[in-house]
């Protein structure tokens, strides 16, 4: 752990003398960093040393709870950390055993006990479609996480992955993921969110009043952003690049992530694809305003046929395209149609 947290200061130490604008948000994830905390002093010189942090950025940390601590509270306060992004999942034991967490239902509220008297904006990410997964999971995974004074969450269907322990009992059969279940648990958790006051701005993000999470809004929004640490990647828009760092830690511990980087041109018509294809996934859809400042060109003067096919799928208003809301689930067609 020292080796690598040497490598990735010395790597924002580099890269913070090649940056030419300010820093608006940052966002400590990419795993556990609350396992890490006895090194976020040094972290935190690295950065406010290196880069010109604005006044109130918003500083977000990711955080499980069998790692969130008094110590790791104090750490991350002492960072300048003010939005915080708790693992929880689901509160039932049995699926949380069954899909390998390392916590527990009770883990999980001692967490959010501590991080709700310690933070003003506290995020909590949930699952729906996990194996055996039923409505009276989510319903009282939802009823008891919304009783603590959160200002956001995040509800992701699952998504296998090839590699990972769930991914290999699939093969074998032991369960089957059923999409159609997955989509009915998102709606009745999404129709409970709602009713608790939280609106949904995007397709798995939903908060109270304006605690939108500006980072990745402006990832949604195509703002650039840099990405430092192992495996981490970066897009650099006004450049057309996106870079990714190695995944290798030898690698990486031994340049401090100069080497092993790979660097990917992004052409005209790919930006224009990315632009949509995130902007699509909020509420508040594209700005087409800031589309024609990147790109050049009215996209509803261009693209007209395909918003005029599309059209019940489709809201334009108030300098905005967006899909409307009954139609999240089948954005990707409707994207596919609209530009590709």
């Amino acid at each position: 752990m020292a080796a690598y947290f040497d490598a990735l200061c010395k790597e924002i130490k580099r890269k913070g003398a090649e940056a030419d604008k300010p820093v608006d948000h940052i966002y400590v994830g990419g795993g556990t960093p609350s396992i890490a905390h006895e090194y976020f002093r040094m972290l935190k010189e690295a950065i406010f040393t290196s880069f010109d942090v604005r006044k109130g950025a918003e500083i977000s940390m990711e955080c499980n709870p069998e790692s969130v601590t008094e110590a790791f509270v104090a750490a991350a306060k002492d960072f300048g950390v003010n939005r915080v992004s708790l693992g929880v999942q689901t509160l039932s034991d049995r699926l949380l055993k069954r899909i390998g967490r390392a916590h527990n239902a009770k883990q999980a509220k001692d967490a959010l006990e501590l991080l709700t008297k310690n933070f003003s904006s506290v995020n909590v990410d949930v699952m729906v479609g996990l194996p055996d997964q039923t409505k009276e999971d989510v319903a009282k995974t939802i009823a008891t996480l919304t009783a603590y004074p959160i200002n956001h969450l995040s509800c992701y269907s699952l998504i296998l992955e090839e590699g990972t322990p769930l991914y290999a009992a699939a093969e074998r059969g032991d369960f089957t993921p059923d999409d159609d279940l997955a989509v009915d648990l998102y709606d009745f958790a999404r129709e409970m969110l709602e009713e608790k006051g939280f609106t949904r701005y995007e397709i798995s993000n939903f908060c109270k009043g304006d605690a939108v999470c500006g980072y990745n809004a402006s990832v949604w929004q195509y703002g650039e952003y840099l990405g430092l640490g192992l495996g981490a990647s970066s897009f650099l828009r006004d450049k057309g690049l996106r870079l990714k760092n190695t995944e290798d830690m030898q690698v990486y511990l031994s340049s401090a992530g100069e080497t092993g980087q790979t660097i990917e041109t992004v052409s005209y018509d790919e930006r224009i694809k990315e632009f949509v294809m995130l902007g699509l996934r909020l509420e508040e859809g594209i700005n087409l305003n800031v589309f024609e400042e990147l790109f050049g060109f009215d996209f509803t003067v261009k693209y007209s046929y395909n918003i005029q096919k599309l059209g019940k799928m489709l809201s334009v208003s108030r300098g905005h395209l967006a899909i409307l809301p009954q139609y999240f689930y089948v954005s990707n067609t409707i994207i596919q149609e609209l530009i590709f």
